[in-house]
């Protein structure tokens, strides 16, 4: 699912930069619109207990490390090297629901591809500079996991039945910002050209 408003991320870092209390305000009411898809996905996650085998630890990849989906906000510019290849923001998602520990993500993506591997060695890190041996031993994991449907196993399929009826009510907030925009320039007396420089520095 995707809900695009060309130039809500333009418009949000303007309303901060005039109006930091009306900002927060908005940013709130765009909250709650996300709100039942993150209820969704937390229902459609599996709890700890039901995770298999692999994830029964306390590490950063354990059950034990889950925590709830988060609503953020992205409207960082892209940094320079980014920019050079065109890129005006970091993502093209201006709102984001994502997972906030290594265990949900995994345990939504794992199998993707669809590849286990039969040999050869895994990847070197820290307390084990050779890597483990590999045989397949992930497929059985990817097999308890697929009993909750294929990747995405939790966060797509939630984000879609929470925003089903949303779509509309996302479009008439973003227009909010621009109208609120233009009644808050209109307070301040700003001039076209002090309204296109707050745009440049924004943008």
């Amino acid at each position: 699912m995707s809900i695009e408003v060309q130039g809500l991320k333009e418009n949000l870092r303007l309303l901060q930069r005039i109006n930091p209390t009306l900002s927060r305000e908005i940013r709130k009411d765009f909250r709650a619109l996300a709100k039942p898809a993150v209820d969704e996905i937390e229902k459609a996650k599996p709890s700890k207990s039901e995770l298999p085998r692999g994830f029964q630890h306390s590490g950063r990849t354990g059950a034990n490390a889950v925590k709830r989906v988060k609503i953020n906000f992205n409207t960082r510019r892209a940094r320079n090297r980014n920019i050079t290849q065109g890129a005006k923001y970091e993502t093209l998602g201006t709102i984001r629901i994502q997972t906030a520990d290594a265990a949900t993500a995994i345990a939504d993506m794992a199998g993707k591809v669809g590849n286990v591997q039969q040999s050869g060695r895994s990847r070197a890190y820290l307390g084990r500079p050779n890597g483990h041996a590999l045989n397949g031993q992930g497929g059985y994991m990817i097999r308890k996991l697929n009993q909750y449907g294929r990747a995405s196993r939790f966060m797509w399929p939630g984000a879609e039945r929470g925003l089903n009826e949303q779509e509309r009510d996302f479009i008439k907030l973003a227009k909010r910002v621009e109208n609120e925009i233009n009644q808050e320039l209109m307070k301040i007396g700003s001039s076209a050209n002090e309204i296109r420089a707050l745009q440049r520095r924004n943008a």
